[in-house]
């Protein structure tokens, strides 16, 4: 998992990446997708962001979400 501006990104072992709302009101997810090419297999590598950017590591895939809202 990641904290990023008030939200978690987390990651689970099957490879589907959520979005929910850091808040002690209670857990709020705000989106879910699963990268593609997943393989057969659990995934070990943690997400990071920098710049804005959400990087996720597959593999020998490297994915690059860029998180900053466009005008």
């Amino acid at each position: 998992m990641v904290y990023v501006d008030g939200h978690i990104i987390g990651r689970s072992e099957q490879g589907a990446v959520a979005l929910f709302e850091a808040s002690p009101a209670g857990y709020k997810e705000k989106g879910r997708f699963t990268p593609p090419d997943q393989r057969s297999g659990k995934c070990w590598a943690h997400p990071a962001v920098s710049g804005g950017k959400l990087y996720l590591r597959e593999q020998e895939n490297l994915f690059v979400y860029d998180l900053r809202v466009k005008p």
